[in-house]
């Protein structure tokens, strides 16, 4: 019956601080912090139509069967993001005619060492280690006759850390996102700021 116990205390003390492992993430900062959204609104406002494509790489190999659920979370993030301008009077999502067209890429590159990921795991978040995320949104603006009127890119980068002691800085920061709202937002305003787009 004692040793039931002590396995039984074993057991608790592995999940307890498994469950405390920690981590924290940080933006890098290439993205300049958007001020003031929505933009200033014109009397006439056009319709958009989106077209999103995108990819997503791990350590240099496209993630498979990953591509549809991060294309939906994309899709719907950017819609968002036009949406929420107030800019345009209907924001379709498919290739209908419209006043412009939005032909966005996504480009999301992740970065981590399976060897490190091993070693923190069976080290119980002892061995730190960290994953970097870059995401790069391309949007090529176009007009009714199918002619660029301008192109645009933004990127941003997210850090990720993962540490047993890192539990403890959990509560004091939110969970930073590395958003494709933000970055379709940026652009946005990019957009809005050249002479003619927009």
């Amino acid at each position: 019956m004692q040793r039931w116990k002590l396995l039984w205390l074993a057991v608790l003390i592995v999940v307890a601080v498994g469950a405390n492992s920690g981590c924290i993430m940080y933006r890098e900062g290439n993205l300049p912090p958007i001020t003031q959204w929505p933009p200033a609104v014109k009397q006439t406002k056009p319709t958009i139509s989106l077209i999103v494509t995108g990819q997503a790489i791990l350590n240099g190999s496209v993630k498979e069967g990953s591509g549809d659920y991060y294309l939906e979370e994309w899709r719907r993030d950017t819609v968002r993001a036009y949406q929420d301008s107030g800019l345009f009077s209907e924001v379709r999502q498919t290739a209908v005619e419209s006043d412009l067209r939005a032909e966005i890429r996504i480009l999301d590159k992740t970065e981590s060492s399976p060897v490190m990921g091993f070693i923190t795991g069976f080290t119980l978040f002892l061995v730190p280690s960290s994953v970097t995320e870059t995401m790069t949104v391309t949007t090529a603006l176009k007009d009714r006759n199918g002619v660029t009127v301008g192109s645009f890119e933004k990127s941003e980068r997210l850090t990720t850390w993962v540490e047993l002691f890192l539990a403890f800085a959990m509560p004091f920061r939110s969970m930073d996102h590395l958003s494709i709202y933000d970055l379709n937002r940026a652009t946005i305003l990019d957009a809005r700021a050249s002479k003619g787009v927009l």
